[in-house]
């Protein structure tokens, strides 16, 4: 039998990542050259993994959060794997491709999360560590394993140099995370020049004392030495930083300068061919390709079979539900559970402010859904989003529910999001002006369809004497306009259970926008109907002047609005719309039933959200601010603005 050839392969990988970069037209050249002894040997000897059940629960998952180098990502799964094929490899970068620019969430092709944005692959990681000690401390025993994968980052000095990382790193320092490891490939130089005109912070001492062990790869190229800190970090009590030294685009006439960061030169591409003794384009040595494909099936061929015994093990021993809660998770098992069945409304929610309820109902769900865990950003005691059975999460007890993000909202998102990815349903909480540190990991959210639960709540700049910075204004309008999330603001208790049955059901990203006051409940508030986005709450007695709008706690301000209005026999519908985007998914039919043509409308969202002015006809009917707040009382500021009652009133008397 022919000799494996390392060299060669890693060559091959290094050639195809650039013929892939080539044939695309663009890419980014220098990590795939630096990084590929490092990403290849992880591939080859350490990363666990079933080659034929690629969404095995207890496989080690591996995020390339430096995503410019996916093509070196894709080009090492073609070597190890037959998930992608040389077809695949030149459709890179091309449209509905397997082969995206930067990684996108494809468990299928061994793609675990999206990346790209510098910083929340690393903080996605940090989140799936967590995830993993959760299900280790739940589900494993003396006898049992059944969780004990690890989490595997490749990163770059971008991915350090971002806030985000330092956050993330931060909590698993805290948390003592040994299930993961993070890859640093060092190169020192970054798309403006050489790393050291801007950053020269002491990473291994910074990470030291952040609570991690850290290993150093002197040499990148040597993959004894590769070899050698992964085995290390495989057997350390603490989460393990390994930096590689690696010179950026090695073999191009342009390594270790950062001209490399864009498609190489025709020349350049066909001399590092020469140099590296490459075949033709999109060729490899397919004898070594057979070999290296074989030895990674052979290392983990018993692999899935001893999981699946101890597997088996747990199934005869352990309790009915047990079990089921077990396949629920490894399945992504849908969540069935009528709240409206399980909530004593009457007792529960009498005379208690919409945070305290969405307490109420949060526990409720917590009671019967095992897999729902979340925190908030040093906020607990303000957005009321505590499971008060529990527990904390921590470095003593893994398996509790509820986790302190600290003061970290932006590694917050992006570790819900590794949470996610591990099928726990998962939420997070601050106030809506602070949504905007979120805002990067949000999007990610979205666009990997992940069912994380966002709650904001302080919604409304009346919130207290905090002043402007505390005070949302632009907000809901940022969370509206991200494509494929939910965005519910309920007005009352019925909306708010109405929200949370969607939320359970549908899987889908969403953000639940809730006051910190108390709002008054009405008698036509439908749990069923806040599906639809937007429904009528209160209808005229003889005729139709007026079609009042609102959103949350401006709802009660319209139905006050409403009486004050028929002391001037105006009549006005007043409609309810807890989730604006979902209302213009609705039928022609429906929405024109709910605001039908012809009779004037006017909306009411003290934001300055323009999808509210597609409501109405002309700008003048849209009672909003526009302008940051000021610190005061609620009725201060409602004078200052001219919304207080008496001013809305004559607003909407000279409109209509």
């Amino acid at each position: 039998m022919s000799r494996f050839n390392e060299k060669r392969m890693i060559d091959d990988i290094r050639l195809l990542s650039l013929d892939m970069i080539n044939n695309a037209g663009s890419g980014h050249p220098g990590i795939c050259l630096s990084a590929a002894p490092t990403i290849y040997t992880l591939f080859a000897n350490y990363l666990v993994y079933d080659v034929d059940r690629p969404d095995w629960c207890n496989r080690d998952r591996f995020i390339l959060s430096a995503g410019h180098g996916s093509a070196l990502l894709y080009a090492t799964i073609y070597a190890t794997t037959e998930d992608f094929t040389i077809e695949d490899l030149q459709k890179y970068r091309h449209v509905n491709s397997l082969t995206p620019g930067h990684p996108e969430l494809n468990v299928n092709k061994r793609i675990e999360a999206t990346t790209g944005a510098l910083g929340q692959g690393f903080a996605t990681a940090v989140g799936m560590a967590m995830a993993e000690k959760h299900l280790e401390s739940k589900y494993n025993s003396k006898k049992i394993t059944l969780f004990n994968y690890n989490i595997y980052c490749l990163c770059s000095d971008g991915d350090l140099m971002e806030g985000i990382s330092y956050e993330a790193a931060s909590l698993a320092g805290e948390y003592n995370l040994n299930n993961l490891i993070v890859l640093y490939d060092a190169n020192k130089m970054t798309l403006d020049g050489p790393l050291d005109k801007d950053y020269n912070d002491k990473i291994a001492n910074m990470y030291v004392a952040l609570g991690w062990d850290v290993l150093e790869v002197k040499n990148g190229e040597k993959v004894s030495e590769i070899n050698k800190a992964l085995e290390a970090a495989n057997k350390n009590k603490r989460p393990t930083l390994i930096i590689i030294n690696t010179v950026l685009g090695i073999y191009s006439q342009y390594e270790n300068t950062n001209k490399i960061h864009s498609r190489l030169d025709e020349d350049d591409l066909e001399q590092i061919r020469i140099k590296l003794k490459g075949s033709e384009p999109f060729e490899i040595d397919e004898e070594n390709l057979h070999i290296l494909r074989k030895s990674v099936r052979e290392r983990n061929s018993s692999l899935y079979d001893d999981w699946y015994n101890d597997y088996k093990e747990f199934v005869e021993t352990a309790k009915d539900s047990e079990i089921e809660k077990l396949n629920d998770l490894i399945n992504d098992e849908d969540i069935i559970l009528d709240l409206e069945k399980v909530i004593d409304k009457e007792k529960l929610f009498l005379d208690k402010s919409m945070r305290d309820i969405n307490f109420q109902i949060m526990n409720v769900i917590s009671t019967f859904i095992d897999r729902f865990i979340g925190g908030s950003a040093d906020l607990t005691s303000s957005t009321k989003t505590y499971l008060k059975n529990g527990g904390n999460y921590s470095i003593d007890n893994y398996q509790n529910k509820n986790i302190t993000f600290g003061v970290r909202e932006n590694a917050m998102g992006a570790i819900l999001n590794g949470i996610a990815l591990t099928n726990i349903r998962c939420f997070g909480s601050t106030f809506l002006t602070f949504a905007d540190y979120l805002k990067p990991s949000i999007r990610n959210t979205a666009i990997m369809n992940l069912p994380v639960t966002y709650i904001f709540t302080h919604d409304s700049f009346l919130i207290g004497q905090d002043g402007k910075t505390h005070q949302p204004i632009e907000q809901l309008s940022m969370l509206r306009t991200i494509p494929n999330l939910e965005v519910y603001r309920p007005c009352d208790y019925k909306e708010l259970i109405g929200a949370w049955q969607l939320i359970l059901k549908n899987k889908k990203p969403t953000a639940l926008i809730i006051s910190k006051g108390k709002t008054e409940s009405y008698k036509y508030t439908s749990i069923e109907e806040t599906a639809l986005g937007g429904y009528v709450i209160s209808e005229v007695k003889s005729r139709l002047d007026l079609i009042l709008i609102a959103s949350g706690a401006e709802v009660t301000l319209a139905m006050k609005l409403k009486q004050e209005l028929l002391k001037s026999f105006i009549e006005a519908r007043i409609v309810s719309m807890p989730n604006i985007n979902e209302f213009f998914k609705q039928s022609k039919e429906y929405q024109n039933q709910v605001l039908p043509k012809g009779y004037k409308r006017m909306v009411l969202e003290f934001s300055n959200d323009p999808t509210l002015y597609k409501l109405v006809k002309n700008e003048d009917d849209v009672i909003n601010i526009n302008t940051f707040g000021k610190s005061g009382t609620p009725d201060e500021l409602l004078n200052e603005f001219e919304l207080d009652i008496a001013s809305i009133i004559i607003k909407i008397k000279n409109s209509i």
